[in-house]
């Protein structure tokens, strides 16, 4: 064979080989999709507002990946899951420690996270169709805050540095110190006249215009506090690696457990004070959205996202 007719042959082998792993490749490709869910709080009425993640991977036929994208959107569901609904994106801006209004169709979230302290809350008004009225505000904070949540009149929103609690209006007007306590890491105020606050692992209430402090023994302190809306003396939250609760104005206050081994992060109550939901973040937890049902007579979680 002449040198010519063998590199012809060559070439043509190479083409085929080439254009068959082309075609492999393209017949082959595939997406492989997985759905995360996190951040979950009570909508006023009654189902869950979330985050949910959505990480689509590209793969050719033997499995080399061609390409990924990761988004995020604030949606909704009933109590019960069903029913997912798309309410705006926030892919690369993550709505962190969401929490709805108890009275209006808002929700607010923190932004702008720079170390441990966050710099901005977003409120956002979700009702369904035309919006009057307040539709978007962002509320800047310098140095940032740890925490938030709305008051029972839906008017104006607590927060916490490190060293201040302070209520602010709505709008972003009327800033106003409550108590400056050191070591601050949450505060809570929904549902019921006075705000409920962590420090140095303690849990302390008081009253929006500084009075009536009362704080408590780290024997009847719970973390990510939440007032109930049903008895505004309970207070629900995590403690010793348990969800419990604690009766802040009983003659001798102590915590009582609900649910032992709780992992959930920021566990919120619903209006009603008789679920709660929560997602998980500890290392090798499942992604998810979880409620516990208060009233049933064996306490378990369950898994609806």
């Amino acid at each position: 064979m002449s040198k010519n007719r063998k590199f012809l042959v060559g070439a043509l082998l190479t083409a085929g080989v080439c254009t068959l792993a082309f075609i492999l490749a393209s017949c082959g490709e595939r997406q492989e999709t997985t759905k995360y869910y996190y951040s979950p709080s009570w909508l006023r009425s009654g189902g869950v507002v979330f985050i949910a993640g959505l990480q689509s991977i590209r793969k050719d036929a033997i499995g080399t990946q061609l390409g990924s994208s990761y988004t995020e959107t604030v949606s909704t569901a009933e109590a019960t899951g069903v029913g997912e609904n798309f309410i705006f994106d926030v892919t690369g801006a993550p709505a962190y420690s969401m929490s709805c209004a108890p009275v209006g169709d808002y929700v607010a979230y923190m932004d702008d996270l720079r170390s441990t302290l966050f710099h901005r809350i977003i409120v956002r008004n979700i009702a369904s169709g035309a919006h009057s009225g307040l539709d978007q505000v962002e509320l800047a904070f310098n140095p940032g805050i740890k925490s938030f949540d709305w008051s029972s009149d839906g008017q104006r929103l607590v927060y916490c540095t490190t060293g201040e609690v302070r209520t602010i209006k709505r709008d972003g007007s009327g800033d106003t110190l409550v108590v400056t306590v050191a070591d601050l890491s949450f505060v809570s105020w929904k549902y019921a006249d006075r705000i409920a606050y962590v420090h140095g692992g303690l849990l302390s209430l008081i009253y929006a215009d500084g009075s009536g402090r009362l704080d408590l023994a780290a024997a009847a302190s719970v973390d990510k506090s939440q007032i109930s809306a049903a008895n505004t003396s309970e207070v629900f939250g995590l403690a010793g690696g348990s969800y419990c609760k604690v009766n802040v104005d009983a003659a001798t206050p102590a915590t009582s457990e609900i649910l032992a081994g709780c992992k959930g992060d920021l566990p919120r109550l619903n209006p009603p004070a008789d679920k709660v939901t929560y997602s998980k973040i500890e290392s090798g937890e499942q992604s998810g959205i979880y409620t516990i049902d208060l009233t049933a007579a064996v306490k378990a979680e369950t898994k609806i996202k």
